[in-house]
């Protein structure tokens, strides 16, 4: 009995080749969330990191509300880790949005008092900072994020 191994490589390069490309964004979002979270405590260098920026409003007043939603993450994870700055990777979620688009959201665990989901658009190749949701850990929605991926 003659077994031919090149459908079956074909198969296995496939099926890898498509968990690595999950892996891609994956590895690039948690990059990009250690350079965010190392930085919470300097809002104005938070203001140049990567984001999705509002279509519809105003340039000037978009960059007002980002400081300023900026300066109060800050004074949330002060008020509520003091010096602590520790943080660690929880779960990473591959969702998909209301609009069809594939995201992935990034569960961390800040200074162990507070839960930080931060949500990532894949664009291209790469990802970009959509959203920031800090929470205390008792608040976190569990049906929102539940472990079955979804891409």
């Amino acid at each position: 009995m003659k077994i031919s191994l090149s459908p079956l490589i074909l198969v296995t390069i496939l099926i890898f080749s498509g968990s690595c490309v999950s892996n891609v964004y994956e590895r690039k979002a948690r990059a990009d969330a250690a350079s965010f979270l190392k930085n919470v405590d300097h809002p104005q260098v938070l203001m140049k990191h990567p984001m999705v920026e509002p279509e519809d409003v105003p340039k000037v007043f978009a960059e007002q509300n980002k400081l300023r939603n900026l300066e109060n993450f800050k004074s949330s994870i002060v008020e509520i880790c003091g010096n602590s700055r520790d943080f660690k990777l929880v779960e990473t979620y591959r969702k998909i949005n209301d609009e069809g688009k594939k995201f992935l959201a990034l569960e961390y665990e800040f200074c162990n008092e507070i839960t930080i989901i931060l949500g990532y658009d894949l664009i291209g190749d790469g990802v970009i900072l959509q959203s920031i949701w800090p929470m205390n850990k008792a608040d976190r929605p569990k049906e929102v994020f539940a472990k079955e991926k979804s891409w």
